[in-house]
């Protein structure tokens, strides 16, 4: 019994690392003091995933403020992915439930500059 319970550890050991991992690379957006808004500038034509800390029933606004084109690939809280509203160039979402918000975002160039804020 021992013997099946230490084989079933070591099966699960690597799924619990790759979730630790996807988490690791994601980049953690800060807002400045008293700003209820924080920014990326930099290359995200491959995507990037980006991670915000935000409570429930909060209005999230991903923002592109650079040249190119933004796309917002997902927004993903605790509670699973959001469904946004896309206007010019801004998406806006309403969290569900506070906790780690995880979104990927990608640009059309090598520079992109990205605005996140919540309200």
């Amino acid at each position: 019994m021992k013997k099946l319970l230490l084989m079933a550890t070591l099966a699960a050991t690597p799924i619990m690392a790759t979730s630790v991992q996807a988490a690791d690379s994601s980049t953690k957006v800060t807002f400045a003091k008293d700003s209820y808004c924080g920014n990326f500038t930099g290359n995200i034509k491959d995507g990037k995933i980006f991670r915000l800390w935000l409570a429930a029933d909060q209005n999230l606004v991903i923002r592109n403020v650079g040249d190119d084109r933004i796309n917002v690939a997902y927004v993903s809280g605790p509670s699973g992915r959001l469904d946004g509203d896309r206007y010019d160039n801004e998406t806006s979402y309403i969290t569900e439930s506070k906790g780690n918000h995880y979104m990927k975002v990608y640009g059309n160039s090598y520079h992109s500059s990205v605005e996140f804020c919540a309200y």
